[in-house]
């Protein structure tokens, strides 16, 4: 299962919905954000691989209706989270890196983004059940997860990084209120490129 953990961080590494979002939050509200954000979609990773389990996931990607319904869900709250970047009003901040806004709704929006996130369950139908070996010992849904948790760790250890190098980058333009709007303005059009790339990619 080494090779799956490597491969992890590969698929953790790639530009997508998740990692970009940890990137948005963590550039906007500082590493401290970012890392409560990270476990609300380690969190969801976590859900994604009971329901892949139950196989929940397999009758949400066969239904064209419930995987179109996931779509508009997830779209909806990234426009919604776009909608509240744009409205921030810039100004000088507080060395407080993330403390401002709470660990609760941080953590919620991560669980949200990747719950909602359609392409999330046909990620999770496509990289985790080829990866169980029929031959071990161990039974298959033992093997999915321990699958599971091994992407989870694989994803804290990437998107962590994310979170530090784009927190540092707000630290650095703290007392810049242009700087901070324009990070806003950033994280505000990665929301609504997400939201957009649902539908498309």
């Amino acid at each position: 299962m080494f090779n799956f953990f490597i491969a992890a961080l590969v698929v953790a590494l790639a530009p997508g919905p998740d990692n970009l979002f940890v990137l948005a939050q963590s550039a906007a509200h500082g590493a401290r954000a970012g890392f409560s954000v990270i476990c609300g979609l380690c969190t969801g990773i976590c859900v994604q691989t009971v329901l892949l389990i139950v196989g929940v996931s397999a009758l949400i990607a066969a239904s064209p209706i419930a995987f179109f319904v996931l779509q508009c869900c997830g779209a909806a709250y990234l426009l919604y989270l776009a909608y509240k970047s744009f409205q921030v009003r810039a100004g000088v901040v507080k060395l407080d890196d993330g403390a401002g806004l709470p660990f609760r709704r941080l953590y919620l929006r991560g669980i949200i983004m990747n719950l909602t996130n359609p392409k999330a369950v046909l990620f999770a139908l496509s990289f985790i059940p080829p990866a169980v070996d029929m031959s071990r010992d161990m039974s298959p849904t033992l093997q999915m997860v321990v699958l599971g948790a091994e992407f989870v760790t694989a994803t804290f250890i990437v998107f962590g990084s994310i979170a530090l190098l784009a927190g540092a980058v707000k630290k650095f333009m703290l007392n810049s209120p242009k700087a901070n709007r324009n990070l806003n303005w950033f994280s505000g059009c990665v929301f609504i490129a997400l939201a957009v790339l649902l539908f498309v990619v």
